[in-house]
């Protein structure tokens, strides 16, 4: 199931398998970064909007960019390698995204089918909620809706029936604490919904705990650490979308009170508030990661033969600018990356002010 790649492990679920496949995760080796791979996802939401205005048709540059988002990604892991300090090295885990959603199908049982994860949302009812944040990452402020979605109140209410009372099954791509599924099953008893079980593709930790508020846990892949020195960190869950400007991220409040999405990378999110990298590293890790970003769009417009501008990003990463006056839906993206490595201290410092309004704190209290 485990196969050993250049600078990573890929991991493949059995899809014919029943029960939970379990994978140890030593105290004493390597500290192990659970990726999946989101390559065919990805490359949907970035091939159209570009290929609309540039010469090649979107069929036709969909294997392109897919090599160009898998050499993004290499250069996150090498970015990762050096903020991540751990004795034993890192150790990345790609999981198969298509043999994970078919292991997971696999074992839904009867009654409606609810997914909170936007990677499977193929004959599903999905349920668009996120956890939001502050801009910085330091502040959560609950469940909201994702960016672009209708309220979660809304949501919930076009959910189908289940006359039949089998009670709804919950799809999440991964789980670590189960805070986030905790609330959603909460809000849908809260609305009559009775939550009977939750399949998570991958799970994290050493919890043994078979249900949450009633409802079976089920995950198709189980990280669990062994030996001496459990309870220090030995693994992390990563998705690598949130590290490419303009795609996805965190959902974070704006200041004209929308939300948006920001990368995990300075001045938009501290990245140790997410990974739990040490904070010292911060801004060696951002500029790291913008170099690979305009590498990415370097290869990008290359590609379509065209530049790509603020305004091919998704909506809710160009609200994130726009709101923020950094730029204008015409600024091609590799100047505006360029100019956020080159203004980064007063970036950082601008939104760490408005961080600390939102949160009422003393201005100076916690620089970025």
């Amino acid at each position: 199931m485990i196969r050993v790649a250049s600078d990573h492990h890929l991991v493949r679920p059995d899809p014919t398998a029943d029960g939970t496949t379990c994978i140890d995760v030593p105290a004493t080796g390597a500290f192990v970064v659970v990726m999946r791979d989101d390559t065919l996802y990805c490359v949907r939401r970035m091939s159209h909007p570009p290929a609309r205005g540039g010469s090649l048709s979107p069929s036709g540059s969909e294997l392109a960019i897919a090599e160009i988002y898998r050499a993004f990604q290499r250069d996150m892991r090498n970015a990762l390698r050096n903020v991540l300090p751990h004795p034993g090295g890192l150790l990345f885990h790609l999981v198969d995204a298509r043999c994970l959603e078919l292991a997971v199908r696999r074992r839904v049982p009867r009654g409606p089918l609810v997914s909170l994860d936007p990677l499977i949302e193929r004959a599903v009812w999905p349920l668009r909620v996120s956890r939001g944040f502050l801009l910085g990452g330091r502040k959560q402020v609950g469940l909201v809706p994702r960016p672009g979605a209708a309220p979660i109140c809304e949501q919930i209410a076009s959910l189908p029936g289940d006359p039949a009372g089998q009670g709804y099954t919950l799809i999440e791509d991964d789980m670590a604490t189960g805070g986030t599924v905790t609330d959603v099953i909460r809000l849908l008893q809260t609305a009559g919904r009775r939550v009977r079980c939750v399949i998570p593709g991958i799970r994290l930790g050493d919890s043994t705990r078979s249900g949450i508020l009633g409802a079976t846990v089920n995950p198709v892949l189980q990280y669990r650490a062994t030996g001496n020195g459990r309870g220090t960190p030995t693994m992390e869950l990563i998705d690598p979308r949130n590290f490419l400007f303009g795609l996805s991220g965190l959902v974070v409040r704006l200041p004209d009170g929308t939300w948006g999405r920001a990368p995990y990378w300075l001045p938009f999110v501290r990245t140790s508030e997410r990974l739990g990298s040490p904070a010292e590293s911060d801004r060696d890790f951002a500029i790291l990661m913008l170099e690979a970003n305009v590498r990415f769009f370097a290869r990008v417009d290359q590609l379509m033969r065209r530049t790509v501008r603020v305004a091919d990003l998704q909506p809710d990463v160009r609200r994130l600018l726009l709101s923020l006056e950094m730029t204008e839906p015409s600024a091609p993206v590799r100047s505006v990356l360029r100019e956020l490595m080159t203004r980064m201290d007063g970036w950082c410092g601008l939104i760490t002010g408005l961080e600390e309004r939102s949160m009422g704190t003393p201005a100076g209290s916690a620089p970025l």
